[in-house]
């Protein structure tokens, strides 16, 4: 320590009328838990619908895997956009007939317009998918095409953000948390769709929480 250090710590020690520092102590300060009151109605599918929708979000209610097909179809001819679209490489996804759609198995790249993904949970409280990265579900789904389709199970809603933690067994390599579509208003205060990722984020939610 420097001579004009302590000299500069002796004058502000004299102030406080002491005349050495004060010892630390080994003991941590008592700190409170945080307490969350997080008040959400008793239908999770509900809230997040409701939460979803108000970040400009769209959604359709199917009541088993086997009718996602058709509702991705139902989705792309109602916006116009050609029946094809890539799909992550999941068995649940892998499984089902696309007869009728022109789907491809593989990692997103910038030329697909549509994916189809499906959701590790959705919370309830905002409306938000939960997207865990793996060989089987990649990051690029989610950021690449234009239109994204996410399909999530209804038994996977939680209702906080803090109940969704414990069931993430191992660490993923990467969590998303997506709500609504990509948007920004950076530029005089317009809000433009689609300057991060997909501009359109359609959810199609299986009731059916046995499929």
């Amino acid at each position: 320590m420097t001579d004009s250090r302590v000299k500069v710590l002796g004058n502000i020690r004299r102030t406080l009328n002491r005349t050495e520092l004060s010892p630390l102590s080994d003991v941590p300060p008592n700190v409170p838990s945080p307490r969350y009151r997080t008040l959400l109605p008793a239908d999770l599918v509900e809230q997040f619908l409701r939460q979803h929708q108000q970040v400009h979000g769209t959604v359709e209610e199917v009541d088993s895997l086997r009718s996602v097909p058709q509702a991705v179809r139902r989705h792309l001819y109602e916006q116009s956009i050609p029946i094809q679209a890539v799909i992550s490489p999941e068995p649940d996804l892998s499984s089902m007939d696309w007869e009728g759609l022109d789907v491809e198995s593989r990692v997103a790249n910038r030329e697909d317009r549509s994916s189809v993904t499906m959701a590790f949970a959705g919370i309830a409280e905002t409306g938000t998918l939960v997207m865990v990265s793996s060989k089987q579900s990649p990051v690029n789904h989610h950021f690449l095409p234009e239109f994204n389709i996410v399909v999530l199970r209804q038994s996977k809603l939680v209702d906080t953000m803090e109940s969704l933690w414990p069931l993430i067994g191992e660490h993923p390599r990467a969590i998303n948390l997506i709500t609504g579509p990509s948007k920004t208003a950076d530029i005089e205060q317009t809000i433009v769709y689609g300057a991060h990722g997909p501009r359109m984020l359609h959810v199609i939610l299986v009731r059916d929480v046995f499929s």
